[in-house]
């Protein structure tokens, strides 16, 4: 049976665990609490809802990190994501242009989650690779598009209003980083050779220092319960795997 190679399969692995076992530990800060216990109350839910959906998460992360997953597991872990996208998009649709990407990144873990059990099938096929490269780019089309060109929401411009490396007027700035992101996406998946690599190499330093710099303002995203911030793993990873591939 074709594989992918244990250290990519365990690199996309690690990265999905680390989501899970974070999003169910930091229920230990009484932030994380407070807002999920705000929306539960909002959902006619009971709060202790919270702690065991937590602790089933906390085991979710050792079973995948413990050995490469086939089909049930991820589906169980799409189905879990997608519900949860579901309820809470209707709940509240804004969470969907979210400008730190609270539901749109459950996007490219799904593509990470796909990766690691077809790569249990079929090594790193066509189909894996479109996958994971097409799930890899798109938090630039959602998060560049969505909430800096359609939708600027105040709390993103506030945030651009007072960073340092900001100029002109904020929603003008936040729209030129949008299209910047939304070509990002586009190159990501249409470029070739060596303008690939570099756009995908840049992609990782962004997905390195854009949380840094928005968390020195928010830094609440951190142990926020949609986990806008630690999403960002598996798709650095993600896109490191490509650049890998790519580089070859």
């Amino acid at each position: 049976m074709s594989r992918l190679p244990p250290g990519e399969d365990l690199a996309l692995r690690a990265a999905i665990a680390f989501v899970w076992g974070a999003t169910g530990l930091l229920v230990l800060h009484p932030g994380y609490r407070q807002v999920g216990g705000g929306y539960l109350d909002a959902l006619g839910l009971p709060r202790a809802l919270m702690v065991a959906t937590c602790a089933a998460e906390v085991l979710l992360a050792g079973v995948v990190l413990a050995r490469p997953f086939g089909r049930r597991l991820a589906l169980l872990q799409a189905g879990a994501m997608l519900a949860f996208t579901a309820i809470l998009a209707v709940h509240e649709p804004m969470l969907l242009v979210d400008p730190f990407g609270r539901l749109s990144k459950n996007l490219p873990m799904l593509a990470c989650i796909a990766a690691v059990a077809l790569g249990r099938e079929e090594g790193f096929s066509p189909r894996l690779a479109a996958i994971l490269r097409v799930g890899v780019a798109l938090p630039w089309l959602t998060e560049g598009l969505l909430p800096k060109i359609l939708f600027p929401q105040p709390v993103e411009l506030a945030v651009v209003a007072a960073s340092p490396l900001s100029f002109g007027p904020p929603r003008a700035f936040l729209a030129g980083l949008g299209a910047l992101q939304v070509l990002s996406f586009f190159g990501a998946l249409l470029l070739r050779g060596a303008w690939l690599r570099a756009c995908l190499a840049v992609q990782a330093a962004a997905l390195v220092a854009l949380p840094l710099l928005v968390s020195m303002a928010l830094p609440e995203l951190w142990w926020h319960p949609f986990g806008p911030l630690t999403k960002n793993v598996p798709i650095l990873v993600g896109t490191l795997v490509v650049l890998r591939r790519v580089g070859r």
